[in-house]
């Protein structure tokens, strides 16, 4: 990995941990804090980013030193995607909806109803963003 690489994500994980406390903050005010609106968004939008940039570096064929790859893929892809989605908060809100919905009965599967939306939601969006970046590129 070239010190290129190192600054590259540094920078786009600099942007994306602040994207993403600003999305979530947002979510939180528009719907409250019962239902994981912010951690669904930011990996929405992240699987989306990623599957464009996936799909673009795909169809124009660049080398992987190319510095316009290593700016994209590193620090768009690497750094700015990974700091601005989160895993281990979707699994502790998946958690949290189960726990939270031992009462009515309708809402009994609302962390499983909410883990097939992010996953399908999600795979979708990087399938759409990865076609759209072949287009680009």
């Amino acid at each position: 990995m070239s010190g290129w690489s190192v600054l590259a994500v540094a920078a786009g994980a600099a942007a994306g941990a602040p994207a993403r406390f600003w999305i979530d903050r947002r979510c939180v005010a528009r719907w409250g804090p019962r239902w994981p609106a912010g951690t669904l968004t930011v990996n929405l939008i992240g699987c989306a980013v990623l599957g464009l940039i996936t799909g673009f570096l795909a169809g124009t064929g660049m080398a992987a030193g190319e510095p316009v790859f290593v700016v994209l893929s590193a620090g768009a892809g690497t750094g700015f995607c990974g700091a601005l989605t989160t895993f281990g908060g979707f699994g502790a809100q998946i958690l949290n909806l189960e726990r939270r919905s031992t009462r009515p009965p309708r809402t009994r599967w609302a962390g499983i109803g909410y883990a097939v939306v992010s996953v399908t939601v999600g795979v979708g969006l990087a399938v759409l963003g990865y076609a759209a970046g072949t287009g680009i590129g």
